[in-house]
């Protein structure tokens, strides 16, 4: 069997991995910010937020392989820049708290952004649908939650 990512029109192997590849980035970032924040309470909190999207990363995987495709878990070149301008900006900032805490936020966005367009795809099963409906309601509520400590 062809393990490749190449997909058929009918199947949703590359919105998955979009899916996935989102997951893995939002994990790497946040494990990251883990390691900027002085606040040990904060801290704890990305690296639970780390676990659990590392926890759905693998079971996004699971839903590739499962296909017939191989899963990609490997994150994308941006996100890769992106934590590499947090570095940067923590080192300019007197405000990195805020900082971080902002493009926290911006990546949940942007997971928000992928798992909408993985719910409106004509090819995403329902199995997935019901799978990723989950997923933007926990990020959601991370946005919702960094945005409130922003704003204070």
């Amino acid at each position: 069997m062809d393990t490749s990512t190449t997909t058929t029109p009918n199947s949703d192997s590359a919105r998955v991995q979009d899916v996935l590849t989102r997951y893995v980035d939002s994990r790497d970032g946040y494990l990251q910010a883990a390691t900027l924040v002085a606040q040990p309470g904060l801290a704890e909190s990305f690296r639970l937020i780390a676990q659990r999207r590392d926890a759905i990363a693998g079971r996004v995987a699971a839903l590739i392989q499962e296909q017939g495709a191989k899963a990609d878990e490997g994150g994308s070149i941006e996100a890769g820049v992106h934590r590499w301008w947090i570095r940067v900006r923590d080192k300019m900032s007197e405000q990195e708290t805020d900082a971080i805490l902002n493009e926290c936020v911006r990546g949940e966005e942007e997971l928000e952004r992928t798992l909408q367009a993985a719910m409106e795809d004509e090819h995403t099963s329902e199995e997935h649908r019901a799978i990723f409906r989950d997923a933007v309601g926990e990020v959601r509520l991370a946005k919702q939650a960094f945005a409130s400590v922003v704003g204070e």
